[in-house]
């Protein structure tokens, strides 16, 4: 390797290792966010469909007022058909909120609290139903006994805004987790860079010291030649241009 090569070989180094560092980390930034992008809209649609599931309660509860108090004008088979539409509709509901909780999911916290909806809506569902079917005998009966049913109403509630605080609550911990990924690899990745670079200096070093003292053996060569001393050792291993005159200044002392 010539001279010119060895002296490039580690400011050529220290580049490739910056761009490669660079390129990494970029990489694994752009994965993160693609991570992070993804987590965000899990639990976007998470929040909207429960959300969702919180108003479609809200006029349930008031479908179930309005039919006790138009008890006396309903016949049989509308509030039969009202009983069995309520009874589909909280089932729908326990399905979708099943859904919160996926197969793999370890929160204990968030599995109780929607096993706990789950009991909460057949309690609503059957105290609900009660009042509906006490009303078709006496209308006052069935409004007081809605009492019950508002109790669970609001305890179903307050567990589907537990339910939504705990998701937020996950959400904001992953994010930070994600942002301590992110740094522990930026600082692993410039470690690694500053590894690689205190290398290539270490290097460079190491060659120009090299490169000085075969100058310096060169000169002292050049010196006891001019001197008359033919028999000095001018041999150098070196395969770039200062082992060339090394050599070129010994076969001029051997003729």
């Amino acid at each position: 390797m010539k001279l010119g090569s060895k002296l490039l070989a580690a400011p050529l180094l220290t580049a490739l290792v910056v761009f490669g560092v660079g390129q990494i980390n970029t990489w694994l930034t752009a994965r993160e966010a693609g991570t992070n992008q993804e987590s965000f809209k899990t639990s976007f649609e998470t929040f909207r469909t429960l959300s969702s599931l919180q108003e479609q309660l809200g006029q349930m509860h008031y479908g179930v007022y309005r039919t006790v108090a138009l008890m006396a004008s309903l016949d049989d088979a509308k509030v039969k058909a009202f009983r069995t539409e309520l009874a589909g509709q909280v089932a729908a509901i326990k399905r979708v909120t099943a859904t919160v909780v996926g197969d793999g999911d370890g929160d204990a916290s968030l599995k109780e609290s929607v096993a706990q909806a789950a009991k909460q809506m057949d309690k609503y569902l059957a105290q609900a139903d009660s009042a509906i079917d006490l009303s078709s005998v006496d209308p006052n009966t069935g409004i007081a006994a809605l009492r019950g049913a508002d109790e669970s109403f609001a305890a179903l509630s307050q567990t589907l805004g537990g339910v939504l605080a705990r998701l937020d609550a996950r959400s904001s911990e992953d994010l930070a987790a994600s942002n301590q990924r992110t740094r522990h690899l930026t600082l692993l990745l410039a470690a690694a860079g500053l590894a690689a670079a205190g290398m290539a200096v270490w290097l460079s070093w190491l060659t120009q010291r090299r490169l000085v003292g075969e100058l310096q053996r060169a000169g002292e060569v050049a010196t006891a030649v001019a001197a008359g001393n033919l028999t000095i050792d001018a041999a150098s291993s070196r395969a770039d241009e200062v082992g060339d005159e090394l050599s070129r200044r010994c076969s001029r002392g051997d003729g």
